[in-house]
């Protein structure tokens, strides 16, 4: 995905320079090492738009609702930049054109929001979304699998489970990508995570995968999906430049299941 190189606000001009001045957890998300997505294969996959550029990606949970990242769309903390400046591109592979384009009516990041912790905002679209091959809603993780998960957060996704993630990041060679691109990963359990990361925290997940692949600029706020395609998790950030050795890092999206169901009826 090209860098639209725009601020958003005064927390992400903060953001900007971390990146500048740190080698460490760097919130980015370009998918290095992935391949083209074909079409109506990921169609809960949605474009966010700032400005009418793209700077992260979301996940369609309902036909008014989108997840993604919180800080895509955050101003300072947990308040966010004006609704009125981002929009979603939805039923297309394509970042720059097809599908439609829908505004952004209002949006509500999670109340403990803050150091990439607790990374997870609601979209309230201005217009429903008509479903279709191409548009369509990513299934929750259940209450009881939250319950579950908050005994024991290694039962919903042991380590070593496959995952997979779909955005529009740029691709290796620093290039701008048009078309979604998707990658395979594998889940860390907790104390792998905190082993490589010193990041196991009970509501994230950790993502494994070759060293030179994984998430950067644009892919944030990007669906994780298991083999049953439940929303597993959405793409936070990375740990140094992109493809480290490091894993990568996703919001685990059961912690907020009461959260999410409370603020979508």
């Amino acid at each position: 995905m090209a860098d639209p190189r725009i601020t958003l606000g005064l927390g992400l001009l903060i953001f900007a320079l971390l990146i500048l001045h740190s080698t460490e957890a760097t919130p980015q998300g370009r998918i290095l090492g992935g391949e083209d997505v074909a079409q109506g294969e990921y169609p809960w996959s949605a474009s966010v738009r700032y400005n009418k550029a793209h700077v992260c990606s979301g996940a369609i949970i309902s036909n008014n609702h989108i997840l993604t990242a919180a800080h895509c769309v955050s101003s300072v903390g947990i308040t966010p930049v004006d609704a009125s400046t981002l929009a979603v591109r939805v039923g297309t592979i394509n970042q720059y054109a097809g599908g439609s384009i829908v505004n952004v009516k209002s949006v509500l990041i999670q109340p403990s929001y803050g150091n990439f912790l607790h990374d997870i905002a609601i979209l309230e679209l201005a217009e429903s979304l008509v479903f279709d091959t191409r548009i369509a809603a990513i299934a929750l993780p259940t209450k009881e699998e939250e319950e579950e998960a908050t005994e024991d957060v290694d039962a919903e996704l042991p380590n070593g489970t496959p995952v997979y993630v779909a955005g529009w990041g740029e691709l290796a060679d620093g290039t701008a990508s048009y078309k979604q691109q998707k990658a395979n990963y594998n889940t860390l359990s907790r104390s792998l995570c905190e082993y490589e990361a010193g990041y196991g925290y009970e509501s994230v997940v950790c993502l494994s995968r070759a060293e030179g692949e994984g998430i950067c600029r644009g892919d944030a706020g990007a669906a994780v999906i298991d083999d049953d395609q439940v929303l597993r998790g959405l793409t936070s950030f990375n740990f140094g430049p992109c493809g480290s050795k490091y894993p990568d890092v996703a919001t685990r999206v059961s912690y907020y299941v009461n959260w999410i169901e409370a603020n979508t009826q």
